[in-house]
């Protein structure tokens, strides 16, 4: 039992003595925290525009196929554009009844209405405003908003992470330098957040929108420019 128990005890103290060296290897440096964060503006170079057509028929056939011609006519007005079917995708198909009022406790159907929603990737903004006018004069009824964004997502994040990372280094150097020390190299970092690259609009008027009128002025869609930022929390060794 002795031998036993100074065996015990020999493995605790080895234990105690592995963490003392592991906390040791943790403290051998000091470090500051610094948050790096960047903002910038960078042009958008791609849409998508949601567009929705909505048919009403006494049957649900007549309530199809009166959809069906609509949206084809988009589509086929979409490709004359230079729109191929792969940037042409279906958000939305909803066939549904409509009743009457209830009457002696019995709802009647009095017809069918359809609903069909699109997304379109519009890969030049220069066609943004007349893919949408064109799209409602085939008969589109429903805008249901346009987003604008960057097709280099990746790389952009790449970038703005690298450059938030910098702007942390900076503080944290200014601070290292003003307490007499040295940065180091970089030990930890959390990433915060990198967002912006999306911008969407579903305000019909805010966008002027296509108007019915006979001789309307073509639709102009402005994009701006999206305001792309990220952020990161860093510890930088102190020397």
């Amino acid at each position: 039992m002795r031998k036993t128990g100074k065996i015990v005890l020999l493995l605790v103290c080895f234990m105690f003595l592995i963490a003392g060296q592991v906390l040791a290897a943790e403290q051998e440096y000091d470090i500051v925290r610094a948050n790096g964060s960047v903002t910038r503006e960078v042009a958008p170079d791609t849409a998508f525009v949601n567009v929705g057509v909505t048919t009403q028929g006494k049957t649900a056939e007549e309530a199809r196929n009166a959809n069906a011609e609509i949206v084809n006519n988009v589509i086929a007005s979409l490709e004359n554009m230079g729109i191929g079917k792969e940037d042409v995708k279906t958000v939305g198909y909803n066939l549904y009844p409509e009743y009457s009022d209830a009457f002696k406790g019995k709802r009647i159907i009095t017809g069918y209405s359809m609903s069909y929603s699109l997304n379109v990737k519009v890969r030049n903004l220069d066609k943004v405003g007349s893919v949408i006018d064109q799209m409602f004069a085939d008969g589109a009824n429903n805008f249901n908003g346009v987003t604008f964004t960057v097709s280099n997502r990746k790389e952009l994040e790449r970038e703005m992470l690298a450059l938030a990372v910098k702007n942390a280094e900076e503080k944290a150097g200014i601070v290292a330098n003003a307490g007499g020390r040295t940065l180091g190299k970089l030990v930890a970092a959390n990433i915060g957040s990198v967002g912006g690259m999306d911008y969407s609009d579903s305000n019909y008027e805010t966008i002027a929108l296509y108007k019915s009128a006979a001789g309307s002025a073509p639709t102009k869609i402005m994009a701006g420019n999206l305001k792309v930022s990220a952020d990161v929390d860093a510890a930088f060794e102190l020397l």
